[in-house]
């Protein structure tokens, strides 16, 4: 009876804490235009990289901001951490937001955003073991490798290619916040987190923002990109250390916007130009070339979650999927680019 009373209890706390957040995000999403002017972060269409014809709040971090803090502390009070992880945890958000936030205000330079967010993450990780990746499993493959002293660096390493990929997936309206509900779902899925208050709410807060982003009214924003790259990058270590997910299968889930930024990163040096100059190269946008926007992020999606469900429920062998993704990637990325050139 007990119990059952505070299951019941737990159960409505955490409903009203939903409802209260979601109408604090809607609330946000209603004053766009006096929040984004108050903070300067309308994006203007005046550049060749912008294909929005009209100014639009960047105010997607804002709302996951709102949402996804508060979450984290009450999840806190009902699945204790270790307290010093739960600081670390909460500064590394903070920092990336605000840093994003910055960059949304006044567009700071590729080299300076990165030495902010590489000395963060050095300095948290450093601190915190919980974030720290000692050793590479793979589920379906009879390997494992003790990173040892270069442990810390592989964590920072692997992070920050999150970070710069998911960033990469962010330039048409829907790409970026449904690529990252994608992502949070399979690893509730994967880790059976069905009732993580947490959980729950970076998954509400990105269809809110999909919602609004694709109606055009609010951009995901580098404060918000920045903060749900860091966001998911902790999710996948932690979970990675429970045992609940493998390397295999976060390569693949992650498959797409790395390998597209790989491609991409290459190819500008490759031309001698800056790897974090932006350009209209990207995989979405030669989709877009080709179909209404409105189509593209269901399209982008569809490849995306190709690699990762063929490993997971078709064929379990690493190096088949893997060449199998890669071939497949390449022939979308030609035949994309051989239509353009058509039009």
């Amino acid at each position: 009876m007990i119990n059952n009373f505070t299951n019941n209890n737990l159960f409505i706390i955490l409903t009203l804490s939903h409802i209260i957040l979601i109408s604090f995000a809607l609330l946000i999403i209603f004053f766009k235009d006096k929040i984004s002017s108050y903070f300067l972060i309308i994006d203007y269409p005046d550049s060749s990289l912008k294909i929005h014809q009209l100014p639009t709040p960047r105010l997607g971090g804002l709302v996951l901001f709102s949402y996804v803090l508060p979450a984290l502390l009450l999840n806190f009070t009902i699945y204790p951490m270790v307290y010093k992880n739960l600081i670390t945890t909460l500064t590394i958000f903070i920092i990336f937001f605000f840093v994003g936030l910055i960059d949304d205000q006044k567009s700071l330079t590729a080299n300076k955003k990165s030495l902010i967010l590489l000395i963060t993450l050095l300095i948290s990780i450093s601190i915190s073991n919980e974030l720290i990746i000692n050793q590479i499993n793979f589920k379906n493959l009879s390997l494992a490798i003790n990173l040892g002293q270069f442990a810390i660096f592989f964590s920072i390493f692997s992070i920050f290619a999150l970070y710069n990929a998911f960033n990469f997936s962010d330039g048409i309206n829907g790409v970026a916040p449904s690529l990252g509900i994608f992502w949070i779902i399979f690893v509730i899925i994967k880790s059976e987190n069905y009732i993580n208050f947490y959980y729950q709410s970076i998954l509400i807060s990105l269809i809110i923002i999909l919602y609004f982003n694709i109606k055009k009214k609010i951009f995901l924003g580098n404060s918000g990109a920045n903060l749900y790259a860091i966001i998911i990058s902790l999710i996948l270590i932690q979970e990675y250390k429970k045992n609940n997910i493998f390397c295999d299968e976060i390569f693949f889930l992650l498959f797409l916007p790395g390998i597209d930024m790989i491609r991409l990163t290459i190819q500008r040096i490759y031309s001698g130009n800056s790897p974090f100059l932006g350009d209209n190269k990207h995989l979405h946008h030669l989709i877009a070339n080709l179909i209404k926007e409105k189509y593209v992020f269901a399209t982008y999606i569809i490849i995306s979650v190709m690699p990762i469900l063929i490993y997971s429920f078709l064929i379990q062998n690493f190096y088949f999927v893997f060449a199998f993704s890669v071939t497949k990637y390449f022939a979308i990325f030609f035949l994309l680019t051989k239509l353009r050139k058509i039009n």
